[in-house]
């Protein structure tokens, strides 16, 4: 619901603050005297296109905010995550704000974060309609039918099972086109990728072989300086007459006779006696590549052969050892692929088929179900459409089935006929109405003047105001061509509705007026060189007055003020 609205400097609007209940809030007044500005300000904030005209003459801005209350509205929550910050997504308190500055500039902002129009009508939608001349009216839009009559089924589990069922059909039908895709493509160039796995196969390739081979010709291309090194180095720790092993070994004999006068010298020993170990060890491992190195022109030749080829395979294809063992694996499996095409297809087929025969079972219930409630929805509308004086005046749910010629991935054949499946099934849903006898159904929008639509959505709201998501209303010219008993059967069902939706509504009727929760009166005044609009929160006396006015005129009789209070109280 909305709580409060604040305009500031919007036309003869110079400050007010608008505390609505969350009932049913009515505005009286003369004509002129601002109400519609009122409207004109909410339409604002809900992403209306801005006109810089509308600044009061003087200012530099306009501001219009909403205070809004939606606890526990899943479609408020889902959206303010989308649209603000982590620490800026409480889904029970937003306020909206729009600024016009007169430089031409246009700012928005849903609690303190900018966003621009689009995200902000978005919000409105889910939120508010504002029934009047203006075209925020979202039940006068076809693509919105079909969603008020699935509110009206009020089958979440038949809807949900829908919705998964078909987008696996998707998801399948996707797989297929790709996998078509991927085959034409194979086809083209299938004799280029066989040439191309059997030049990189034909070498036998392993991985990091390359690296193996360079270090294998570096020693053998360098076997005499490594056999110099071999023998010096066995030389000074083996085989010299002056080795390091010999020269260990003396070591811990010498120590070993004077550690029995001194024992500080046992460490040194074990130590010493450690690197003997290691020496020794050390010594046979080299002595051990002495005698296996050998210089071997051949296969010097054989490794120089193998990097060559090799390296033209890499410098080819402008790839690596691995990458061109993954390239060959790759293009097996693609050309794998093609060979068992027919097969990967005829699968794929087999699978959308019995995919498409679940999704069309669900969908014929779903149709059962819309047929079935469309008849109570056209019953319940038509009959409180003549309680507001369209006493001629019928409704009509239109469902279609959408058939196709021919059958395609989304088409289902039942019979002759071919269904075409959808988001919403395979059927096209449109409220149709007709004011006049002996006349045609026809759109809502084409079919009724601004006051004729604003009863016939108040008859709609309320046949729907147990499922509808929309929870705040407002209605403007509900009253237009109707008086007396009529009015008072308007206002009854206005009260009733508030009792599920927050209602604001525009009437110069008393016996719509009479019901409010909460009364506004908007007047303007003079004041120096302008014009100020006031809008004023009427306590349970003044609106007893203000009724009274409205059935007597200006003058207030006995007569009136007892006529004001037998409607109130009714």
């Amino acid at each position: 619901m909305i709580e409060k609205l604040i305009i500031k400097n919007y036309l003869i609007i110079k400050d007010s603050e608008i505390d609505f209940s969350g009932s049913l809030n009515i505005l009286t007044g003369e004509t002129g005297a601002g109400k519609s500005i009122i409207l004109d300000a909410l339409s604002l904030i809900l992403g209306e296109r801005a006109d810089y005209s509308l600044i009061k003459k003087d200012q530099e801005k306009l501001v219009v905010e909403g205070h809004f209350n939606f606890k526990d509205n899943m479609k408020v929550a889902a959206l303010l995550k989308k649209l603000l910050p982590d620490d800026e997504q409480e889904n029970d308190h937003v306020i909206l704000r729009r600024e016009l500055l007169k430089k031409g500039v246009s700012r928005s902002f849903i609690n303190d974060t900018p966003v621009n129009i689009s995200e902000l009508k978005k919000f409105g939608d889910i939120i508010i309609d504002i029934h009047s001349q203006s075209e925020h009216q979202s039940l006068l839009y076809k693509e919105t039918h079909i969603e008020i009559l699935d509110n009206f089924v009020n089958d979440e589990e038949l809807f949900t099972k829908y919705n998964s069922e078909f987008k696996s059909l998707n998801d399948l039908i996707e797989k297929y086109k790709k996998v078509f895709s991927e085959y034409d493509e194979l086809k083209e160039k299938k004799d280029f990728l066989t040439l191309q796995m059997k030049e990189i196969n034909n070498l036998s390739l392993k991985t990091d072989e390359d690296t193996s081979l360079e270090n294998e010709l570096n020693k053998l291309e360098n076997i005499e300086d490594i056999s110099l090194a071999l023998n010096e180095c066995i030389k000074n720790l083996y085989e010299g007459e002056f080795n390091a092993l010999s020269a260990v070994s003396t070591s811990v004999k010498e120590l070993k006779k004077i550690s029995v006068f001194d024992n500080s010298f046992i460490k040194t020993i074990e130590d010493l006696e450690n690197s003997y170990i290691l020496i020794k060890e050390s010594s046979d491992s080299l002595r051990k590549y002495q005698h296996e190195v050998n210089f071997d022109n051949q296969r010097i030749e054989q490794i120089r052969d193998r990097l060559n080829s090799i390296g033209h395979l890499k410098k080819k294809y402008n790839l690596s050892i691995g990458e061109l063992i993954k390239k060959a694996d790759d293009t097996e499996k693609e050309l794998n692929f093609a060979d068992n095409f027919d097969y990967e297809i005829k699968e794929l087929l087999k699978n959308i088929d019995f995919k498409k025969e679940s999704v069309y079972k669900i969908a014929r219930s779903i149709s059962g179900m819309r047929i079935k409630k469309g008849k109570e929805l056209e019953e319940g509308i038509s009959a409180l459409m003549k309680e507001v004086a369209l006493e001629s005046a019928e409704f009509k749910v239109s469902i279609k089935n959408n058939k196709s010629n021919e059958e395609d991935m989304l088409t289902h054949k039942s019979g002759k006929e071919y269904y075409r499946l959808g988001n919403n099934g395979f059927e096209d849903v449109e409220f149709l109405i007709k004011t006049n006898k002996g006349a045609e159904f026809s759109p809502l929008r084409t079919s009724a003047s601004g006051g004729e639509i604003s009863r016939i959505m108040l008859a709609i709201k309320t046949v729907l105001s147990e499922k509808d998501n929309v929870p705040v209303l407002v209605f403007d010219e509900i009253d237009t061509g109707i008086s007396g008993r009529i009015a008072q059967k308007v206002g009854k069902i206005l009260s009733a509705l508030a009792e599920s939706h927050q209602i604001i509504c525009i009437t110069h009727l008393p016996q719509i007026a009479a019901m409010s929760d909460k009364h506004f009166h908007v007047s303007k005044r003079d004041e120096k060189d302008e014009t100020i609009a006031n809008i004023k929160e009427l306590s349970k006396d003044e609106k007893i007055l203000e009724v009274a006015k409205m059935i007597s005129g200006e003058r207030v009789t006995i007569a009136s003020k007892k006529s004001a209070i037998e409607l109130i109280n009714s």
